[in-house]
């Protein structure tokens, strides 16, 4: 399996079409997925951590889900936040892609978006032949193409978060929200000892 490294992704998405962040992603979950068993989840985390921050606008997302929220935080809160939503982000995915059963990933095409964004459309193929569609909303950052949003069969990840973290904020403050994301990552974290 082809997993760039940090250096040479960058150097390699700011000339593409964004196509070759969505496959390093993608050949990075396989790889997680194949190898999930035998290098359990903090070898997966391990493995997803520089491909995760490299393939997405971390920074870009939680500042999107916050809306007008973040600029009434204070920079150690918005650096709080931030820690918290990309440790959760990466959790998350070492936890989701542990086991390989052939599934493949294949792009599916690429689209031109408003406001100079893309969007590439991509299908998990299963063995039991249900395709899972992933689209990709890409932005074009100063280090390459980055993923802003992910939408699964449909729902759109940006939107799910944005509803949960906005209804924690305004009934209860950033604190809870930054205590909610931490409490995910160590519930992920526990459920693989």
């Amino acid at each position: 399996m082809l997993v760039m490294t940090a250096a040479g992704l960058q150097a390699e998405s700011s000339k593409s079409d964004g196509t070759e962040v969505v496959i390093t992603l993608q050949n990075g979950l396989i790889q997680a997925m194949q190898q999930g068993q035998k290098i359990g989840y903090s070898g997966r985390l391990k493995l997803l951590t520089p491909i995760i921050q490299q393939t997405h606008d971390l920074a870009a997302i939680i500042r999107s889900v916050l809306g007008a929220h973040w600029a009434k935080l204070n920079s150690d809160q918005q650096q709080a936040i931030s820690q918290a939503f990309q440790e959760n982000s990466i959790a998350t995915y070492a936890d989701r892609f542990s086991q390989y059963d052939g599934e493949q990933f294949k792009i599916v095409e690429r689209t031109q978006l408003p406001r100079g964004r893309i969007l590439v459309r991509s299908q998990l193929i299963r063995t039991d032949g249900n395709p899972v569609n992933f689209d990709y909303v890409m932005n074009k950052t100063s280090g390459g193409w980055r993923i802003i949003n992910i939408v699964v069969d449909g729902v759109s990840d940006l939107a799910l978060k944005r509803a949960e973290y906005n209804a924690v904020l305004q009934k209860n403050g950033i604190a809870a929200l930054i205590d909610m994301l931490e409490q995910k990552t160590a519930y992920i974290e526990q459920s693989h000892q």
